[in-house]
């Protein structure tokens, strides 16, 4: 029975990049699929060529190719990720770390209540703490950069954590809690709320941009552990 060759695999691979697959464990899951069933066509047909075979399958996927599988499998990583940085984050709640957490939280909610120019402080630090989530986006950006151009490819996740999901979006979340939401509730209730949202918010980024990626590989182990990872 005929199969498919190494170099009908590279083929393969170098096919789905063709089609804008870039990670590389979709491209790998891509792959296997078309293997199979090129190798079901040669059962069925062993006269018809291999690259007749691939353009035949090819087509089943609609005119827009390989799109929808990659959406799906971001759709499912990126709850993976979310996950991951929600479980980290919860560590938080935990001793000795739901101390330091007790400390922001009260911190916050003593200079917005009590101290006369408590926003303008509280302000800063949100500043501040914004300047260095964009350093470490920039910084996580860089280094895959460094990743693909000395592996040749990147996974799906691996992709999400050094792009640090949709974290960059809530960067500004902080900022807008503390301008608009005394404006609605009134100022003590206001200011434990203000209090507790900006310390989790600090820890998600926290934990996007420096936990996670120092924990990538071993993420990706145990996500990819059929898959040979070389760092």
């Amino acid at each position: 029975m005929q199969k498919v060759n190494s170099n009908q695999i590279d083929r393969l691979y170098r096919f789905t990049r063709e089609h804008f697959v870039e990670y590389y464990d979709v491209q790998t899951e891509l792959v296997d699929h078309l293997a199979s069933v090129i190798e079901k066509q040669w059962r069925e047909d062993p006269a018809i060529g291999f690259e007749n075979a691939l353009q035949e399958e090819f087509k089943k996927f609609g005119i827009f190719g390989f799109l929808e599988v990659v959406e799906e499998r971001q759709k499912a990583m990126t709850k993976t990720y979310w996950n991951l940085v929600l479980k980290e984050s919860l560590e938080f709640l935990g001793l000795p770390k739901v101390i330091l957490m007790i400390s922001i939280v009260s911190f916050i909610f003593w200079s917005l209540s009590q101290f006369e120019y408590g926003k303008i402080t509280i302000g800063s630090i949100v500043l501040i703490e914004m300047i260095f989530l964009f350093y470490h986006l920039i910084k996580l950006n860089r280094e895959k950069k460094k990743r693909v151009k000395g592996k040749g490819r990147i996974y799906l996740l691996e992709d999400m954590i050094l792009n640090v999901g949709q974290i960059g979006a809530t960067s500004f979340y902080p900022g807008y809690l503390l301008l608009y939401f005394d404006k609605i509730i009134p100022n003590e209730i206001a200011s434990i709320v203000i209090a507790i949202l900006i310390a989790f918010a600090f820890v998600i980024h926290y934990v996007a941009v420096i936990v996670l990626p120092e924990k990538t590989k071993d993420i990706l182990l145990k996500i990819y552990p059929e898959l040979s990872l070389n760092y």
